[in-house]
C-alpha cells in the first residue's frame, strides 16, 4: 500500500486525526500496554477506556480529562502501544497528535526547553576537543 501524500502538515494532521477518530474503539488496550502509565499520577486507577476517550477528546480539540492530559504529556514514544491495538490504530501517533492539539489550544502547557541547549552543550563538552568546542559550541 502506498502512503498518501499531503499538501502540508495541517492536512496530514487533519487526515490522520480523522482516520484515528473513525477507527479507535476506545478499548483501552494501548493504555494498558503503556509503560509510562506508572509515572502519570492522574492515570493511576483511571479506567483505560475513559482515558482513551479523553485522548480522543483532545484530538478533537476538547479538554480531555486529567488522566488523558497526563498520558499525552508523559508519552515517550516507546511504541509498545502499537501492537496492543486491535483496531490497527497507531496509538503513539494518536497521543502525539492529541498533544499537539492540547498544546496549541492551551489545555496543556508547551514544553519549556529553554535550558535544554545548556545540557546538550555540557554533554558535548565531554566528547569534543577544545578546538571542536570553539567551533561548534
Amino acid at each position: 500500500m502506498v502512503a498518501p501524500r499531503y499538501a502540508d502538515w495541517a492536512a496530514l494532521r487533519a487526515a490522520e486525526s480523522a482516520r484515528i477518530l473513525a477507527a479507535c474503539s476506545a478499548c483501552g488496550a494501548c493504555f494498558e500496554a503503556c509503560p509510562m502509565i506508572a509515572y502519570v499520577p492522574d492515570a493511576q486507577g483511571a479506567a483505560a477506556s475513559d482515558t482513551v476517550r479523553g485522548v480522543l477528546s483532545l484530538l478533537q480539540g476538547g479538554q480531555g480529562d486529567a488522566a488523558a492530559r497526563g498520558w499525552v504529556a508523559a508519552c515517550t514514544r516507546s511504541a509498545v502501544c502499537i501492537p496492543a491495538c486491535p483496531e490497527a490504530v497507531d496509538p503513539m501517533l494518536m497521543l502525539r497528535l492529541a498533544k499537539f492539539n492540547a498544546q496549541e489550544s492551551g489545555v496543556i502547557p508547551p514544553r519549556d526547553a529553554r535550558d535544554a541547549m545548556a545540557r546538550v552543550k555540557a554533554f558535548a563538552r565531554l566528547g569534543f576537543t577544545e578546538a571542536e568546542q570553539k567551533d561548534w559550541l
